[in-house]
């Protein structure tokens, strides 16, 4: 979500995006640790053939992939919740929270 798309929203809607965002973001850990686990799995029982080669691949791929959507998901918060945080001190000091 580009940063004008969630800047426009009011608190209440603003709290529950980010409330929805940390969701999205346990499920990409999730992902990770389900693939860690398989991983580790598939290593300990022995990679024998190319088909268990190509399945560690595909789940460390998918684990990288998992674990940057959650990093790149994360900054975006950052810059939601320092937005959240400036507008209620403007409200609690009675600026307006809007520049």
């Amino acid at each position: 979500m580009k940063d004008k798309e969630w800047a426009t929203l009011d608190d209440e809607s603003l709290e529950r995006l980010l409330v929805e965002r940390w969701l999205y973001r346990g499920l990409m850990l999730a992902i990770m640790l389900a693939a860690a686990i398989v991983t580790t799995y598939l290593g300990m029982r022995g990679i024998a053939t190319l088909l268990d080669q190509l399945t560690v691949a595909a789940l460390l791929a998918l684990a990288l992939a998992a674990g940057a959507v959650a990093f790149t998901m994360r900054l975006a918060d950052l810059r939601m919740h320092r937005e959240l945080r400036r507008r209620r001190s403007a409200r609690s000091s009675g600026r307006s929270p809007h520049p």
